[in-house]
C-alpha cells in the first residue's frame, strides 16, 4: 500500500503477537517475495511493531489478513468491527503446515510464496480503490451523534452506517427552481429528476460548508452563507438491494435564493446529466405526476422534496 503513494493516506503494520517474535526475524518467505519484488524493501520497518489499543484507536481503517488475526485483535484489543477488513489470506506459517511441510523444506513448495503475495496484491488493489473512489465522511450513530469514526462513503453505504449529508432547494432571482437529472454512472437512482441540490457532508466539514461545495460544483456559483435559510433535517433510511447498498443519512436541508437571474445561470455538469431552470407551477406538476415529459421521472424520495419545496415557500 505505501508504494501506491495515495495522496493523502499513510499506512502501517503490527501483529497482534509480534511481542513474541524476534524484531529483526526474516523468514524464507520474505526473503523470495523481497528478490521478486526488490522495491517492496525501502516501505519495509526494521522492526516488527506490537499492536496496542493506541495504534487500533488512531487509524481510520484496519485490515486484518486473515480470520484468526481478527478473532485474536476482538479478543485482545479494542478493535471496531465497523473499521475493519479481513482478508483471508492464510499466514505462511498456518500454509506450510496444512501442507505438510515445514520452513526447512521450502523446495517442497515451490510458488507457495507468489500465491500468498498475489493474494495480498489483488486485494491491496481493491482497497486502493475503497478508500480513494469515494469522499469520506464522519459517520454518526441513529441520533446523529459523532462516533469518531472516518470512512469512505461506499465502506458507510455497504455497511449501513449513518453519516450526514444535504440537500439544498434552489431558486433563482426571478422565481425559477433549478432542478436536476442525475447522471447515469451514479450508483443511486441513475437518470433520475431532483429537485433538490445534494450530496455527502465531506469528513470536517460543516453542513452549511457542504451546501455551499455543492451548489459551487452544480451549478457553477459561489453563494454567501447569507442566501441559505435552514429549513428542517430529515432521517433518510433507504435500501439498493440492486447495488446492496443501504444508505443511513442524516439529511440537512436548505431552501437558497440564489442572487441571479435564471438567464445568469451557467451550470457545470458534473454528476447531473442536465439542468432546467421551471416555474413554481411545472414543480408542482412534477411533484403530483412524479415526472416530466422529455425530461424523466422523479426521485423516490417524493415526500422529502415536497416537503422541501413547502418549507422553501413559507414566509421568514
Amino acid at each position: 500500500m505505501r508504494l501506491k503513494n495515495l495522496k493523502g493516506l499513510s499506512f502501517s503494520s503490527s501483529g497482534v503477537e509480534a511481542e513474541h517474535y524476534p524484531q529483526r526475524f526474516e523468514s524464507p518467505f520474505t526473503d523470495v517475495v523481497l528478490k521478486h519484488n526488490p522495491k517492496l524493501r525501502k516501505t519495509m520497518r526494521p522492526f516488527r511493531t506490537q499492536t496496542t489499543d493506541d495504534i487500533l484507536k488512531a487509524h481510520d481503517v484496519v485490515v486484518c489478513l486473515d480470520k484468526s488475526v481478527y478473532d485474536d485483535a476482538v479478543r485482545w484489543f479494542e478493535l471496531d468491527p465497523r473499521k475493519t477488513q479481513v482478508w483471508h489470506v492464510e499466514d505462511i506459517n498456518k500454509r506450510v503446515a496444512r501442507e505438510g511441510t515445514d520452513l526447512e523444506n521450502w523446495d517442497v513448495i515451490p510458488g507457495l510464496e507468489d500465491d500468498i503475495y498475489s493474494k495480498i496484491q489483488e486485494n491491496c488493489d481493491k482497497l486502493a480503490k475503497y478508500l480513494t473512489g469515494t469522499s469520506w465522511v464522519d459517520i454518526a450513530d441513529e441520533h446523529n451523534r459523532d462516533t469518531g469514526l472516518r470512512l469512505p462513503m461506499a465502506w458507510a453505504t455497504d455497511r449501513g452506517l449513518w453519516h450526514r449529508g444535504i440537500h439544498v432547494v434552489a431558486r433563482t432571482s426571478d422565481g425559477k427552481y433549478v432542478v436536476g437529472k442525475r447522471a447515469n454512472k451514479i450508483v443511486f437512482a441513475p437518470g433520475m429528476l431532483e429537485i433538490t441540490l445534494g450530496g455527502g457532508i465531506d469528513s470536517g466539514e460543516k453542513p452549511l460548508q457542504a451546501a455551499q461545495r455543492e451548489t459551487r460544483e452544480e451549478l457553477g456559483v459561489e453563494v454567501p452563507e447569507k442566501h441559505f435559510r435552514p429549513l428542517f433535517r430529515h432521517e433518510m433510511h433507504s435500501y439498493h438491494p440492486h447495488y446492496k447498498k443501504h444508505t443511513k443519512t442524516h439529511l440537512y436541508v436548505y431552501g437558497l435564493d440564489i442572487p441571479i437571474h435564471s438567464t445568469q445561470l451557467t451550470p457545470q455538469l458534473s454528476e447531473v446529466e442536465e439542468l432546467r431552470l421551471l416555474s413554481p407551477r411545472q414543480v408542482n406538476k412534477i411533484l403530483r405526476t412524479h415526472r416530466m415529459k422529455n425530461f424523466g421521472r422523479l426521485k423516490w424520495n417524493y415526500k422529502l422534496q415536497g416537503k422541501a419545496i413547502n418549507y422553501v415557500n413559507q414566509p421568514l
